[in-house]
């Protein structure tokens, strides 16, 4: 369903974006309006209904008489306070889903622009979520993007992990709690090579400047045809690599308003129980490493890739989903995960077994953790999907993934129509 309404919508970009573009008016702000106007429409057509979600133009407050700069698009819930004798709101930023900053044209200055305007809602998210004093928030799905990420369970005594995977923590538990920001330009850069390279002459300008940590960029930046998007599990998720370097930002020609709706969708399915909003979806998007961040005691580190736009051509951008296919021995554990028994690698009986079996207890460690349904805590193997389903095709073949939204029984339905149920 969300490529479905991702199609609609770029739909009524195709229609209306031209008649707004062939406008004979001048007066810059009410050219802003028209190209605003038409976002509020895409944002209000992609939030399902029954939810009691606005979507207005106006200020953020964090309570406190301190306000945000104007703003595009607001997605909300509650009440805001009108604006008098404009159409405009002040909301509180507790209430703010989303925020998307609207450019016409979204090059190198409007960017900059942009970036800028969101920091100052990110800002003012911070200052009030300070001074509100701590607040019980299930973090569960933070610690599952940590564990995508590192492969790592995080332990109660967060003080127990490293320097670098404290900070990864924190900016996953931060995410999961931060108002949406988005950054939308219409039109923009010809290429997704140019789009990348104006990100890093930004970040090049502001070496050592606040607000430029993995945390502070915005979840996603559209120009044009091209993304940018932020890889911090909601949804997008990517592992450590080359040393524990988290890839945190990405690049992407994939449909830019499918990206909007995976990144709002996420957060409604989390505040409101909704895993009926992805319907049939059974392709991945691949996306394109830009920015990777690594942390030390003196804060994060941040380097990027520079590929050649040949590169980027012939790289894909999608791929067919598929569940992860496992060996027997895999299998055996997954489904003792998935029953809730505890697996630890260092226990004799699993050990005896592996050998009997002729399978090295790493690299059957290591085969789960490539799956991204098990992460590591110490020795003992722990599931982190939601919904582990694990089946057993007509092929013979093993086969397991997360099924919370119904992937795995829609894809076994697809490949083998006449399979009875998984097990």
């Amino acid at each position: 369903m969300i490529r479905t309404v991702a199609e609609l919508l770029s739909e009524v970009v195709r229609a209306e974006l031209p008649l707004l573009d062939a406008s004979d008016i001048k007066h810059a702000p009410t050219i802003g309006d028209m190209y605003e106007g038409l976002s509020a429409e895409l944002l209000a057509r992609a939030i399902p209904e029954g939810l009691d979600l606005k979507v207005v133009t106006g200020f953020a407050t964090d309570g406190a008489g301190n306000l945000s700069g104007q703003l595009d698009c607001m997605v909300v819930r509650g009440e805001g306070e009108p604006v008098p004798y404009t159409k405009a709101f002040v909301w509180h930023v507790k209430d703010i889903i989303a925020v998307i900053e609207v450019k016409k044209n979204l090059h190198s200055a409007e960017m900059a622009d942009a970036l800028e305007q969101l920091r100052s809602v990110k800002k003012l998210e911070s200052d009030y979520r300070s001074n509100a004093g701590p607040q019980r928030v299930d973090i569960r799905p933070a610690l599952t993007a940590f564990a995508e990420t590192t492969r790592r369970v995080a332990p109660q005594d967060i003080n127990e992990l490293s320097t670098e995977d404290q900070l990864i923590f924190h900016t996953l538990v931060i995410e999961q709690v931060s108002i949406i920001r988005i950054a939308l330009g219409l039109h923009g850069f010809k290429s997704e090579l140019a789009f990348r390279k104006a990100l890093v002459d930004i970040l090049q300008v502001n070496i050592g400047v606040d607000g430029f940590s993995p945390g502070s960029f915005p979840q996603l930046i559209i120009s044009g045809s091209y993304s940018l998007f932020k890889a911090n599990g909601r949804p997008y998720s990517t592992r450590l690599t080359n040393g524990d370097e988290w890839p945190f930002y990405l690049s992407t020609p994939v449909n830019p308003l499918l990206l909007l709706l995976e990144f709002i969708w996420t957060q409604l399915d989390e505040l409101f129980n909704m895993p009926d909003l992805w319907g049939e979806d059974m392709d991945l998007e691949i996306p394109r490493a830009l920015l990777f961040a690594k942390g030390d005691p003196h804060g994060w580190h941040v380097r990027f890739v520079d590929p050649s736009k040949e590169e980027l051509r012939a790289a894909p951008t999608t791929r067919p989903w598929e569940p992860a296919f496992v060996t027997l021995e895999e299998f055996v554990v997954l489904q003792q995960l998935s029953a809730g028994k505890k697996i630890a690698m260092d226990d004799e009986k699993l050990l005896s077994w592996l050998r009997q079996c002729d399978v090295k207890p790493e690299t059957l460690r290591d085969n789960l953790l490539e799956t991204s349904l098990v992460a590591i805590q110490g020795q003992e193997l722990r599931l982190i999907a939601r919904d582990c389903l694990c089946a057993i095709l007509p092929t013979g073949e093993y086969v397991a993934a997360e099924n919370n939204t119904g992937r795995l029984t829609r894809w076994i339905a697809k490949q083998y129509p006449s399979a009875s149920n998984p097990t």
